[in-house]
């Protein structure tokens, strides 16, 4: 019984040696610079995470938003989009249910082509306030959506999202 209890104690204590071994080991791999969406000078002007992406040649500012599940465009922006998909709500800032289309957009930044849905909604007012506030003019709102879909990661020390890969 003992030698079992010592034998099962030294296969533990080997299989946590090898995890510790390739958890302190393991790589982070950040991705191909083209898929790195750099916000530093977007905050040090603003003080916003503003990330750039365009459509058809033109530039469009959309507010990088870790506190909002979906992404959203505004209404009024000149993004071409699908036909609605489908309806939602949501609660706007000041505690309204507020309805908005869901439509499919295609984004481009450098040379990645982003295809994926949004909330389509009326956010003149916001966007007006962030206008007057922080001197930039937003088209949307990028949310954990979009970070989760295309497996984008935070990195607040050097100001990045990127594309996470691990190795081993």
């Amino acid at each position: 019984m003992i030698t079992l209890l010592i034998a099962t104690l030294c296969i533990v204590a080997v299989f946590t040696g090898i995890i510790i071994y390739y958890s302190s080991n393991t790589v982070l791999i950040k991705t191909n610079p083209n898929q790195v969406f750099g916000f530093k000078t977007s905050i040090e002007l603003t003080g916003l995470p503003i990330i750039v992406f365009y459509q058809n040649n033109k530039k469009y500012n959309f507010l990088l938003d870790t506190g909002s599940n979906v992404s959203y465009i505004n209404k009024s922006s000149n993004l071409q989009r699908s036909e609605v998909l489908s309806t939602d709500s949501f609660l706007s800032a000041s505690g309204e249910e507020t309805f908005c289309e869901i439509a499919r957009i295609i984004l481009c930044h450098e040379d990645k082509e982003y295809n994926y849905d949004v909330r389509v909604a009326d956010l003149n007012e916001a966007f007006r306030n962030i206008k007057e506030s922080y001197g930039v003019t937003l088209s949307g709102i990028i949310g954990c959506d979009f970070m989760e879909k295309y497996k984008y990661c935070l990195d607040f020390k050097e100001m990045v999202a990127y594309i996470r890969k691990w190795y081993i």
